[in-house]
């Protein structure tokens, strides 16, 4: 008899874009939101081509009414993780696609002073960073 595999825990994450498509995927529990992002890009279905980015930064995903950050794992969003065979709970999330390129980390650095009177600091077309969608 040949020794088991072990098997490591997997988060299972359904994307469902604008159009109504779908999509799930398996990730090891502490990949970054980041690289989510980056690994979505890199296996893009051939038939969705006409929705594809030039780029996985063009990417936001949205869970529970907030726009996840690239630094955060998906351990530390709770999303839960399971160890094959067993059936995966997939959790839902929603990824939009930014039609111009994100702000640049300068621009967003420009930005501050909100309601205070600042707004003349707010680099035109750096784009909302702080908004929810609900």
């Amino acid at each position: 008899a040949e020794p088991a595999v072990p098997q490591t825990p997997q988060a299972s994450i359904t994307f469902l874009l604008v159009s109504g498509r779908r999509r799930s995927m398996l990730f090891d529990p502490e990949t970054t939101v980041g690289r989510v992002k980056e690994l979505v890009w890199n296996t893009w279905p051939n038939d969705w081509q006409d929705e594809r980015p030039p780029a996985p930064s063009y990417f936001r995903i949205l869970y529970l009414g907030k726009v996840l950050q690239d630094e955060e794992t998906l351990t530390h969003l709770k999303f839960p993780a399971h160890t094959p065979p067993a059936a995966p709970t997939s959790t839902i999330v929603h990824l939009s696609i930014r039609s111009t390129a994100p702000p640049t980390e300068d621009a967003s650095k420009r930005k501050k002073g909100w309601g205070r009177g600042n707004e003349a600091d707010v680099s035109e077309g750096a784009g909302c960073t702080c908004c929810i969608i609900c």
